[in-house]
């Protein structure tokens, strides 16, 4: 039940490219609306999970602040990324993801790096030329790329202070945390774009979809996906955290109708394989030393 449960919140995060392209709004409009309106529902998930609780120490909470601040910059970036490329590309390039956390552990947390983690870099560049290459022969600028690639590394940046917290909260509380300061950090902005106000301008259709932007992808999603990381493994964690980007891709060919060519395919294929073979490897060995210990 909880890897069905698993995939059904890799289809929800699938369909992100295709949401964000359905919603007239800029990009800063969706991130902004998308934490204000998951806070409520992730809110009152934190009051059911923790009723009887002790209040949390504000110093705890500095890492997912800061995290936060990069989620709110990540999203935004994401969405850009989306309207300014192709979907499958933009999933493809923020997936990208895993390759700069192998780059900057051994600087930050001075892990080492095996000779596999540098081939999955090696290869994952390689289909990243192949993408850059296909999107600049379809007529696609360098912005979109390029914030889809900015996203992957703030969250990235976000995995590496993940992996350096010592001592950590509940995952509601960490979740609240994020998309508070998210949506904090992004509020001056739209200020200053000075057109939030178009939301009440759009027709019901697009409505519905921003309020499941940020209920159902946002405040349920991470519920469900948080909750199921305490009961799964890793490994199957990181297993089927690949079947999102693969369902981005196929939700941008059927409902947008995106025509994936050789290269979009084959630069696929280097980047989420390797990374998946990466992951799934360093996942196995971490779980065995765990046993042994």
């Amino acid at each position: 039940m909880n890897k069905i449960k698993l995939v059904l919140v890799m289809i929800i995060w699938g369909s992100l490219g295709v949401f964000t392209r359905s919603i007239p709004l800029s990009a800063l409009n969706l991130a902004f609306l998308r934490a204000l309106i998951a806070l409520p529902v992730l809110f009152t998930v934190l009051k059911i999970k923790k009723r009887d609780s002790k209040k949390i120490n504000l110093v705890l909470l500095k890492p997912y602040l800061i995290s936060g601040v990069l989620l709110g910059f990540g999203w935004l970036t994401l969405f850009y990324g989306f309207k300014h490329t192709s979907i499958s590309s933009a999933v493809i390039i923020y997936n990208m993801c895993p390759v700069y956390v192998m780059i900057a552990a051994p600087l930050i947390l001075k892990e080492s790096i095996s000779k596999i983690q540098i081939t999955v870099i090696a290869t994952s560049f390689l289909g990243l030329s192949l993408i850059v290459s296909n999107n600049l022969l379809e007529g696609y600028g360098y912005m979109g790329m390029a914030l889809s690639a900015i996203s992957g590394m703030l969250y990235a940046a976000i995995v590496l202070i993940n992996r350096g917290i010592k001592t950590r909260v509940d995952n509601q509380t960490a979740t609240f945390a994020q998309i508070f300061t998210a949506m904090i950090v992004l509020l001056p902005f739209v200020l200053a774009e000075g057109n939030i106000l178009t939301v009440v301008t759009l027709d019901i259709r697009a409505i519905i979809y921003t309020l499941l932007l940020g209920v159902l992808h946002t405040g349920l999603a991470y519920t469900l996906f948080f909750s199921l990381s305490t009961q799964m493994q890793s490994v199957e964690l990181v297993a089927y955290s690949y079947l999102e980007p693969l369902f981005g891709i196929l939700f941008s060919v059927l409902v947008i109708g995106e025509q994936l060519t050789m290269l979009q395919i084959v630069g696929g294929i280097l980047i989420l394989g390797s990374t998946y073979i990466g992951e799934i490897l360093k996942s196995k060995k971490m779980s065995a030393c765990e046993k042994s210990s």
